[in-house]
Formats: structure tokens, C-alpha cells, sequence
């Protein structure tokens, strides 16, 4: 089986037409996960819209709006004379990253919108940090190697 056949096969089976989410999303979210897996690397290319719509039924503008989001992701992009392959800046892992940090954003907005002031937000964020890269603060304020 090609790769080609063997990625519409996943996608196929990724997609639920009785699901919460509109297809499109299914479709992403199948895309984005073949991306983080390593299943897709940076410049593999992608069916095009048209090949992709009709292997799996769906309608032409569903895989081009899929495809449009994964380049706003920074997953894909598009090269003349390419199509869309995947990103060269993609990596396995980028998705969790980038859904962690718009989880922290959040939590961050919440924590502001409770009354915590930034700047107990702040030092508590260097406070991870310096644990993270080994170093402390010693009794002065400056940092000490561990």
C-alpha cells in the first residue's frame, strides 16, 4: 500500500459523519495528529484538495478550510510548484507545545481576571524557571548554580 493510500486510509477512518465535530475539524485534528506522530515529516506533501476531498467524500472547500488552518497552525505550507506539504518548521511534539501554552494563557487570564496581580504571576514564573534550568536564588537575590 502507498503512503499516499495508506494516509487516506487513516484519515478515512479518523472521520466520524455522526460526530460532535463538523468534518473539517475531524479532518484537522486527523492532519495535525499524522504531523506530531511523524507519520507526515516536514516537506512530505499533502494530497491535494482536490484528490483528498474526493478519496474521502468530502466536499472540496471542507479539505481546502482544513488545509487553511493547519497553515495558520504553522503545520503546513504552501510552495509553488510544491502544493501543501508539511512545514519544514513542523516537529513531533509542536501541537502539544502550542496547546500547552494557549492552556497557560488561559489559566493566566483566569488567574488575572480572580484578582491575582501580575507581578505575583511574574515571580512565580521565574521561580519555575530557575528550578527548570538548575538554578536558584540564593538568600541575596541572585542566582546560584545548582
Amino acid at each position: 500500500m502507498s503512503r499516499d493510500a495508506a494516509l487516506t486510509d487513516a484519515l478515512r477512518s479518523a472521520l466520524d459523519p455522526a460526530g460532535p465535530l463538523p468534518p473539517y475539524a475531524q479532518l484537522r485534528a486527523a492532519l495535525a495528529q499524522a504531523i506530531e506522530r511523524g507519520v507526515l515529516r516536514p516537506g512530505d506533501p499533502l494530497p491535494t484538495v482536490r484528490a483528498l476531498a474526493a478519496d474521502l467524500g468530502l466536499a472540496v472547500n471542507t479539505v481546502a478550510k482544513t488545509y487553511a488552518a493547519l497553515k495558520h497552525d504553522g503545520l503546513t505550507e504552501n510552495r509553488a510548484g510544491a502544493g501543501t506539504t508539511v512545514a519544514r518548521t513542523a516537529w513531533t511534539g509542536g501541537l502539544h507545545e502550542r496547546e500547552a501554552v494557549e492552556r497557560w494563557r488561559q489559566h493566566t487570564r483566569d488567574l488575572l481576571a480572580a484578582g491575582v496581580q501580575p507581578a505575583a504571576l511574574r515571580g512565580a514564573l521565574d521561580d519555575v524557571l530557575a528550578l527548570d534550568s538548575g538554578a536558584r536564588p540564593d538568600r541575596d537575590g541572585q542566582e546560584e548554580r545548582l
